[in-house]
């Protein structure tokens, strides 16, 4: 086709002493060099790519494969609780979720800088696998050891979907698409979660028992097979889209943009009556030359140096800035956030079994099934019937007043921008947390925790489109999974200092968690704002 030939056409020999006739012609990644020697960024190519078929394949095969991650994050919790048939009691049923969120940790710190060194379809394709292979190893495990150990290593995979979805999608869309694309994959989050309540509640409180060799099948294996589906039917897609394309201009590979930009027009063309589907963009010649060849045998040569200068970067200006405030950004938003959303059942059970925070700070001795087993020490190991019925009913409304806060996100984030989007939505988070304790009844912990809830679990559509935004194609995986890192530290503390500071003042546990939400937002505000902006 004729945009495959321009990509990869043309005398090689002339474009080399084109090339070295120009010696003061700035050979960076984030530009290409056509025939007329007419410098093009990364963008200008992008933007003239129309949205088409592609682009919504590419939507629905991201977006399933990062549902896996709310389904499963749920999952945990359905399973602690109807999964009668393991050795699940007071003691280690915290340990699940501690190794699902440890492995999180590592999987971003690891498998974001290979995302940036092997491309991110490569990482999420390998991620995917390991998540569908210890799904079903985790729906046929011999005992709770086994489980936990599947956890850990879910956790590994979703890091490396945390990591690489977002700037995979990111990077084929144009800029007044991308805040819509980004918000997109938190709307699938949102579904994912959507999903696994529905089956929960379809299947869970329904137990039956089937003898299979060593284990017995029963409710909660069939609903973790068919949590799987999701996942399944983005990674059926996912060989299907190529890889992606400001990684490859990133690198300078030539070939695989020619590839690219013709699949995306292949894939394009098939909802188009004209076969020949017309070229949409031009693509500037990507320049290959002894000097390129040389850079690339310098790289491989001093493989520790560029390792160091990968990371110098972020000690550069205006990235160190941009590093040290997203995060301080991150870690508050993960321990106000994350942390508070994990005990909102107990704060909420604190209310209604009589208590009030700012006058008493004594032990809960009547808490709640469900704060119980939040908190991790319920006194029911197994629940079935009408019991568990409830606590999943609880959460599928939970997850239903989201849609609508969602479906407001998506169509604002381009409007108003992402850093005015995020900013009041993390700023009244934490002003809700204070709220329930300067009003400190009944009612206003009910109203308050759910629109705490509703606010929250979309304060991440502006907030990763924006953090990924901030920081160049070549580190932008490797500056997520950092501040992946950094989040899900702040999680883990957040989970220890309520469970050991609450009962003992829960005016000072409240205050902490509202002054770091507070705190993140005023961050904020020192960043610049990315939406419509060109991005390396």
């Amino acid at each position: 086709m004729a945009i495959k030939e321009e990509c990869i056409g043309g005398n090689d020999d002339d474009n080399t002493k084109k090339l070295k006739s120009d010696e003061e012609a700035s050979f960076d990644s984030d530009s290409t060099i056509d025939p007329n020697n007419s410098i093009s960024s990364m963008d200008e190519i992008v933007e003239d790519i129309q949205i088409g078929l592609f682009h919504y394949l590419i939507l629905i095969s991201c977006g399933f494969c990062f549902a896996g991650y709310s389904i499963y994050y749920q999952a945990i919790g359905f399973i602690i609780i109807s999964a009668c048939d393991l050795d699940i009691n007071t003691s280690n049923k915290g340990w699940l979720s501690m190794s699902l969120v440890i492995g999180f940790a590592l999987g971003v710190g690891v498998l974001g800088r290979m995302a940036d060194i092997y491309g991110r379809r490569r990482i999420l394709l390998f991620s995917v696998t390991i998540n569908v292979i210890s799904m079903l190893a985790s729906a046929f495990a011999f005992n709770y050891n086994m489980l936990v150990v599947m956890a850990s290593i879910i956790g590994c995979s979703h890091g490396g979907l945390a990591v690489s979805v977002h700037t995979y999608v990111v990077e084929f869309f144009p800029r007044r698409y991308r805040g819509i694309a980004a918000g997109s994959m938190i709307g699938f989050l949102i579904l994912g979660s959507l999903f696994s309540s529905t089956v929960a509640l379809l299947i869970l409180p329904h137990p039956f028992y089937k003898r299979m060799g060593n284990i017995y099948f029963s409710s909660w294996r069939l609903y973790l097979l068919i949590n799987i589906i999701p996942m399944l039917i983005g990674y059926c897609i996912m060989p299907c889209m190529p890889d992606s394309i400001r990684f490859a201009l990133e690198k300078s590979e030539r070939k695989t943009v020619g590839l690219v930009l013709d699949k995306i027009n292949r894939i394009n063309s098939c909802c188009q009556n004209d076969k020949n589907f017309p070229k949409q963009y031009t693509m500037p010649l990507i320049p290959i030359s002894d000097h390129l060849d040389d850079q690339n045998k310098m790289a491989v040569k001093n493989g520790l140096q560029n390792e160091i200068g990968h990371f110098q970067l972020f000690l550069k200006p205006p990235y160190l800035q941009r590093f040290l405030l997203l995060s301080i950004g991150w870690f508050g938003f993960c321990f106000s956030d994350q942390g508070f959303t994990i005990w909102l059942p107990t704060v909420v059970s604190y209310y209604t079994s009589g208590k009030v925070c700012r006058h008493s700070h004594y032990q809960i001795h009547n808490v709640s099934q469900k704060a119980m087993h939040d908190l991790g020490f319920d006194s029911f190991h197994c629940q079935v019937g009408e019991n568990l019925k409830k606590v999943i009913m609880d959460i599928l409304f939970g997850n239903l007043f989201s849609i609508p806060i969602a479906i407001m996100c998506l169509l604002l984030v381009n409007r108003i921008g992402r850093k005015w989007l995020y900013w009041p939505m993390i700023t009244f988070c934490g002003l809700c947390i204070l709220l329930i304790l300067l009003i400190d009844n009944e009612l206003s912990a009910l109203i308050l925790g759910s629109l705490f809830t509703s606010i929250s679990n979309n304060t991440w559509i502006p907030y990763k489109t924006w953090s990924s935004e901030l920081f160049p194609t070549k580190v932008r995986s490797t500056a997520i999974g950092i501040f992946n890192v950094i989040g899900h530290t702040g999680s883990i503390l957040a989970m220890i200092t309520f469970s050991l500071l609450f009962h003992k003042n829960c005016t000072a546990t409240l205050i902490i968690f509202s002054s770091l939400g507070l705190l993140t937002g005023l961050a904020g505000l020192f960043l610049p704002d990315t939406t419509n902006a060109d991005i390396d």
